[in-house]
């Protein structure tokens, strides 16, 4: 049936994921510049959007390639039964990353250096004999927190600060009842958001170790789900709480009205019951959507304050 194809390839063939990075990393440009309208964001989000496309298909064709047994769970269905469709699909995304990403080379190069040996070595032995980063004991986690930190922060940040540098601006523009205002990057909101990102990208990868215990297992993979049930809960939690008091210091604390931060606050409090029956949970649609789809919700909450009318700058800096 169509719809059941549209389900997979929307849900297990990682376009929700691509989407859920697209919108982290547009909140991070808002969250550390507020609006603006001076400089183009569409190239940028669309090498992230391309970007995560094309690693995690490219990812999981390698990983049921390379499966002794090839698995037979509902992530592995596209692949399983679309293996060249899947090849493509991973392989033309991550050459628009690329063609894309040559643009931006000469600013995120250093960024990439961290995030590449990461994304390749997750799946693959650096060298003979060794192992690959996610079968290292209780790191698996650390790996896939650090990359999207990398991904959805550092590098839209970095690719847009240039990008206006490279126009002649020196401040970049919010509009304030009608008149324009230089709006400079905001620093104390980038290191925030690079924490809130670390600890709020780990914690669902966490919840997604309670999808692999069995799996993890069998592999001789030690993780914290695994081994540690309690530190676990206690890790996600404490991680959601963080994200949810930083939150509002990213609003009170650096002169911008407390709408925003209030409504991400409360988004990340809320993940908390989510995150508890997550615990109870083995349904792979229910990882797949709506674990994923936790990812998606901060930058949901932001761009609906946004047209219910709240105000992102000190004195209206949304201009609505």
């Amino acid at each position: 049936m169509l719809s059941r194809r549209l389900y997979n390839w929307l849900f297990y063939g990682h376009i929700w994921i691509a989407l859920a990075a697209t919108g982290l990393s547009w909140l991070s440009l808002r969250i550390t510049y507020g609006y603006q309208n001076c400089v183009s964001e569409s190239p940028i989000l669309s090498f992230i959007f391309f970007s995560t496309l094309g690693i995690y298909t490219l990812h999981r064709y390698l990983s049921f390639q390379r499966a002794g047994e090839r698995p037979t769970t509902r992530r592995y269905e596209i692949v399983r039964q679309h293996p060249r469709t899947s090849l493509m699909v991973g392989g033309a995304s991550a050459l628009i990353a690329g063609v894309l990403g040559l643009r931006f080379i000469s600013t995120i190069w250093s960024a990439l250096l961290l995030a590449l040996p990461i994304t390749v070595f997750y799946l693959t032995p650096p060298a003979k004999g060794w192992r690959r980063l996610r079968d290292l004991p209780y790191l698996k986690n650390l790996w896939v927190a650090l990359a999207w930190a990398v991904m959805t922060v550092i590098v839209p940040v970095t690719i847009f600060e240039s990008e206006a540098r490279a126009e002649g601006m020196e401040h970049f523009c919010m509009m304030v009842s009608g008149a324009i205002y230089p709006r400079p990057l905001n620093s104390i909101n980038l290191y925030l958001e690079l924490a809130v990102r670390f600890l709020f990208t780990g914690c669902i990868a966490l919840l997604f170790d309670l999808r692999d215990v069995t799996l993890d297992r069998s592999q001789g993979v030690r993780t914290i789900a695994g081994e540690y049930p309690v530190l676990h809960r206690i890790l996600v939690y404490s991680s959601l709480v963080f994200c949810s008091v930083a939150a509002l210091f990213q609003w009170h604390f650096t002169c911008l009205t407390p709408g925003f931060g209030e409504a991400l606050s409360v988004v990340y409090l809320l993940m908390i019951p989510l995150a508890y029956f997550t615990c109870q949970k083995t349904s792979e649609d229910w990882f797949a959507v709506v674990v994923n789809g936790l990812l998606l919700l901060p930058p949901l909450v932001y761009w609906l304050a946004d047209v219910l009318g709240a105000d992102a700058g000190a004195g209206g800096g949304l201009g609505l």
